[in-house]
């Protein structure tokens, strides 16, 4: 049954993003991009929301719904509800954090000891902790991985994406610090500032290319090829994580708060093989192959957030971060090219007054040059003359997924 979408005064006695505001929107100035400001404070008179440009029924971010998972579940029975489930109290579960780095001998020898005082009652064994443990990851324990033995090097472990991004959406300790529609930041000048992810071009640009009132889910996937050890038969892995970008960038930042999750391991190929970026871009596919099939006309996906709304929700592939070979196997450009632009290897990289900007790649001529079965052209500017899976992605350009990295941009180069 459809969900009814929610009245104005709902929306406001809630305070949800993509509410009116209480007083009539000043006169906003025009901002000029052109000048960003990283430094200044927000000028709440010269910023604006999406929901001051447009309608605000029609705003990004809209709520349509009560949410009916485990929000819901806390506020109506606070007084029956363990928020410290699987743990009976706050000192078993401070006692079980304490003791999840430290060795099953350590653990059942300072249980037996009664260090404590003999308070903790959930749990009086190693092994006891570590079956209350694999329960406390809502959809994300040990239940939660897939196998998938179709890879050519080996066995793909991977989660449901969806799953793993309705978490993050619905997680209580995140409610404050979600965003949920595009925001344009300005100093007592005009200057724009750019902060968190809903304060770019992307997400101003991405909402208008879908529905009204949809909730924008930027997908972060980060990849990086680990080598483990030399002594156990050279040793790596390949894992792959994700988070979204409707949590604010200083809980994305803090390992403790564990907004990324590892959504696969990827099979690491041995010691000379072939065909390593299309074993790799199939396992990838496998991953992510809910955002391929996402249609962004339809009417979204309805999930619940931690403020307690449900919203109309569009996943989309909007960042990778990755050092530079993994730039070169998602974007299956040839090593040594710019995996953004044109330009040619071993030319000079920066700005120049004297000659014009090199080409933005652009995934549509591509598609149409291998389509003509133009390889020498595909060559000519470093493109493999190949399918790029990313291409079929919906509002997804597989060459403006590098953002800027501080790390392998600046201080290893």
């Amino acid at each position: 049954m459809a969900i009814d979408k929610l009245s104005i005064n709902d929306l406001l006695l809630d305070n949800v993003p993509g509410a009116p505001p209480p007083e009539d929107t000043p006169n906003v100035e025009p901002i000029d991009p052109q000048h960003p400001d990283l430094t200044c404070t927000p000028d709440l008179t010269k910023t604006k929301a999406h929901r001051h440009v447009v309608a605000v029924e029609n705003a990004g971010g809209n709520a349509y719904g009560k949410a009916t998972g485990l929000f819901n579940k806390h506020r109506k029975y606070s007084e029956q509800w363990n928020p410290w489930h699987p743990f009976r109290s706050a000192h078993d579960s401070q006692q079980a954090q304490s003791f999840s780095q430290q060795t099953k001998t350590w653990i059942d020898q300072d249980l037996r000891r009664g260090l404590d005082n003999f308070k903790i009652e959930s749990f009086h064994s190693a092994d006891a902790l570590r079956k209350l443990l694999s329960e406390l990851d809502l959809w994300l324990g040990n239940d939660s991985w897939i196998e998938d033995d179709s890879h050519i090097f080996g066995t793909l472990y991977y989660r449901d994406i969806f799953k793993c991004m309705q978490f993050l959406l619905a997680h209580l300790s995140f409610q404050v610090h979600l965003d949920f529609e595009p925001v344009c930041l300005a100093d007592s000048e005009g200057r724009r500032i750019y902060s968190q992810m809903n304060t770019g071009d992307w997400w101003w640009d991405t909402q208008d290319q879908l529905p009204t009132g949809a909730t924008i889910v930027p997908v972060i996937c980060a990849s990086d090829m680990t080598h483990l050890t030399n002594f156990s038969g050279d040793q790596h892995a390949w894992p792959l994580y994700l988070t979204i970008g409707n949590i604010q960038k200083d809980i994305c930042h803090t390992p403790e708060k564990c907004a990324l999750i590892l959504v696969g391991l990827i099979p690491c190929p041995p010691q000379g093989a072939k065909n390593i970026d299309q074993a790799w871009h199939s396992a990838v596919g496998t991953v992510l192959s809910q955002l391929w099939h996402l249609h962004i006309t339809g009417p979204g996906l309805k999930w619940d957030c931690a403020d307690g709304f449900q919203r109309q929700c569009y996943p989309l592939l909007a960042a990778w971060v990755g050092d530079y070979p993994e730039r070169v196997i998602v974007a299956q450009v040839s090593y040594g090219s710019c995996a953004m632009c044109e330009i040619p290897k071993g030319a000079l990289m920066g700005h120049s007054t004297v000659r014009p900007l090199y080409n933005s790649r652009d995934q549509h001529i591509y598609s149409e040059l291998l389509e003509d079965n133009n390889i020498d052209a595909l060559h000519t500017v470093g493109v493999h003359a190949i399918r790029n899976q990313f291409w079929q992605y919906p509002l997804c350009n597989v060459y403006r997924l590098w953002q800027p990295d501080e790390l392998h941009q600046l201080l290893l180069g």
